[in-house]
Formats: structure tokens, sequence, C-alpha cells
């Protein structure tokens, strides 16, 4: 859902999956509820998705924090009696407590903080803040919120706003991600990541410790192969403690599962703001990339002496006259957001409080 309409996943199975996921899928579906239940359920249905996700509500939020503290529970009461263990030192506690202290901070700040929303008292300072590039970013107004439009805005239709260096709205904080909270989200991205990956393994260790303590690790069974008892295989032991300790033996599980996609998209995310774009920018340089690819974009020239990159068909080059060049490559066009890694990372922490 999130390396979808990334550039680099053009025409692979990411994209294909992304495309089905939130195109083609959804259309199937409510066409054959249409034809099976009837136009008013699937209307009952299209007011269902969209008060789901087509405006605020908590209902992610609520599940997100009931799935953290009930993870939190179970380890809190089955895990830290045999933390320090054999494999395990206690000076790891000086670890856990911080980090589980900062993703829980950092997603209270996400949650919470307001994004970089757009107020007719702060719409000026918003527009000085970053220059029209004239590629992605044209001087205009929102239609919606009747005031002019700052470069790097997006009116985002389920806040209701536009909003600052706007990334992408959220449903896990139920919140924009914008130039006021991206530091707090990208924070709580890093420590959760380092929650999923290090309570895996110190989960890991745990369930190691409860195999020697039951004795399983010493434990014979009769292998009918061999003719005679050899020693448990660990791969059995470890279905004999899922038995036994379910609970704790499941969140090892889950974390081990989410350790590799949550550190993925932490790492796209704090990827693309180092390079002095965000997720919204993201997918406008993906058009550009598509039109670059098919023959269709060009640079053209101003009457005022600038050049314009605009999309032009092609059954529509020919006739049009103005003097233009094709674009052949992203290497020809200048992100001029992108201040370099230190500067872009700075923008990225202070926000609104970065003076420019």
């Amino acid at each position: 859902m999130v390396l979808g309409p990334s550039r680099m996943f053009r025409d692979t199975v990411v994209e294909h999956a992304y495309v089905g996921l939130t195109e083609t899928g959804p259309r199937a579906l409510e066409r054959a509820v249409r034809t099976t239940l009837g136009n008013p359920v699937a209307e009952h249905s299209k007011r269902l998705v969209h008060r789901l996700f087509g405006q605020r509500n908590p209902m992610f939020l609520i599940i997100t924090v009931a799935l953290y503290l009930g993870g939190l529970g179970v380890f809190v009461s089955q895990a830290t009696t045999y933390i320090p263990n054999r494999y395990l030192g206690a000076y790891h506690w000086m670890a856990i407590v911080p980090v589980i202290s900062a993703s829980m901070f950092s997603y209270a700040m996400a949650c919470m903080s307001d994004p970089g929303i757009v107020t007719k008292a702060n719409v000026g300072a918003a527009c000085r803040r970053f220059p029209y590039d004239n590629l992605l970013f044209f001087r205009k107004d929102c239609r919606t919120c009747r005031m002019a439009k700052p470069a790097r805005s997006k009116h985002c239709s389920v806040c209701g706003c536009c909003v600052e260096m706007a990334d992408h709205h959220c449903v896990w904080i139920n919140n924009c991600v914008g130039l006021g909270n991206v530091r707090w989200f990208v924070l709580f991205l890093v420590s959760f990541s380092t929650v999923c990956v290090y309570g895996a393994v110190v989960l890991g260790t745990v369930v190691l410790e409860l195999r020697h303590m039951h004795g399983l690790d010493r434990t014979t069974v009769w292998d009918a192969d061999a003719g005679m008892n050899v020693a448990m295989p660990l791969r059995r032991s470890l279905l004999v403690l899922a038995h036994m300790h379910g609970t704790l033996c499941g969140l090892a599980i889950l974390l081990a599962l989410l350790s590799p996609m949550v550190a993925a998209f932490s790492a796209y995310q704090l990827w693309i703001l180092m390079c002095g774009y965000t997720g919204n920018e993201e997918s406008k340089w993906a058009n550009i990339a598509m039109a670059i690819d098919d023959k269709v974009a060009f640079a053209v020239k101003m009457p005022d002496g600038s050049s314009m990159i605009q999309a032009i068909e092609l059954e529509d080059q020919e006739k049009d006259t103005r003097e233009k060049r094709l674009v052949e490559s992203l290497a020809e066009l200048d992100n001029i957001y992108d201040l370099g890694v230190w500067q872009n990372l700075r923008l990225v922490w202070l926000g609104r409080r970065l003076k420019q």
C-alpha cells in the first residue's frame, strides 16, 4: 500500500498488487455486491467504507493502542520474570525501558500534534516557507479551503484542510503527517521498529530459557527411522512450548513477522525525507517519470523566457507549435526542495521552527 505508487516499483508485482488492492479489487467487489445484494446494500457499504477511510475515525487508533498495550501487558506479565536469563543480561533493561517509552511518547505526539494545518492566520507564512517550483507545485488557490495553496502542501479530504509539506494521511494515528509532526512520526517508526526487532530477540531468549527450564533441551523422543531415542529436535520442542505458553510464543512470532515490514517502511520513509521529498511528492515524481518514459514530457518555453514541464500527448505533439524540448531523464530536472541530507533532516526535526 505504501510502496506501490513509488516509481522504483513501476511494472513490478508491488505496483500490480497496489492497483489490485486500491482500484481493480474495490471496483470488482462493488460490482459483485450490486449484482448479488442489490443497490441499497452497495450504497450502505460505500457509506460505511467512507466513514472508515474517508473521514477521521478513531477506530484504527483504538485498535493500534489496544494491540500495543495488549502486547506490552503480555511482555510484563509473562516475560519479565525470565529477564535476565542465561542468554540475556540484566543490563538489557537499560535499553528495553527507554525504547518502549520513546515509542509510546512519539506515537502520542504524532497523534496529537498539529501536522501543519494551513489557516487564514498562517497562510502567508506558509506560502513564504517554500518557493513554487512550477514543476510539482504552482501558485494557485485551494478550491476547498478558498485561500492560497502553499508550495509542498496538499488538501486532505479526510481532515478537510490543507497541510504544509504534506506526506500522507495515516489512519493509524488518525491524523495527517506533515511539517508539524513528521519528526514525531519518523521517531515513532524508528522506535517501534526497534521495539519489534529487539522484542523478538528478547522474547526469543525467553522462549529458549523456558525450553531449558522445562528440560526440553534434555528430553529424548523415539525416532522410528533410527530405531532409538534421540534428543528432541528444536522445532518439536518449540511446538511443545507454543502449546504450554501460547500467548507468549504468539507475541514473539508476531514481533518477528512485524519486524521486517515495519523496518522496511521506516527505512523508506526516512530515505525519501533525506532525499528532500515527501510521500505526496514521491507520487508526483512518479507521474513525471511515467510521462518521461512515455515520451510525452516536454520543457516548454514560456513567454517570460522561463520553461515549464508539461505533458503533451503523442497525437498533440505535432500540432503544438510552441518552442519545446523533450525531457529524456529525471536527471534533467531539479528538485529545488532537496537541500542536502543534513538540511533536509533539520527541516524534518525543526519543522515550522526552522528559519528559512
